[in-house]
């Protein structure tokens, strides 16, 4: 089963936007964490882990449960911002 429409396009606008939060806050992270191995991976933790929040919460809005499959399809979902998020670094 893959994700329907709406929940999909509603946690894509929402990385869209945390991205764009990032990019605000790029000079920031980059002086508060000089010492960090990897900043992307964590920025991109970060939004992925806000993104799941997201997801279950329209599932659970609509009163349904995702099923192991949208999980799947969450993943391939958030990869694909993955590399965008290494180049602000």
């Amino acid at each position: 089963m893959a994700i329907p429409k709406e929940i999909q396009q509603y946690v894509e606008n929402h990385i869209e936007l945390l991205i764009q939060q990032t990019k605000s806050y790029l000079p920031f992270i980059k002086v508060a964490f000089p010492f960090s191995k990897n900043t992307a991976d964590a920025c991109y933790s970060l939004i992925v882990g806000n993104a799941l929040s997201v997801f279950i919460n329209q599932y659970a809005m609509r009163m349904q449960y995702p099923t192991e499959d949208d999980f799947v399809e969450f993943g391939k979902l958030t990869i694909k911002y993955k590399e965008r998020i290494e180049k602000l670094f």
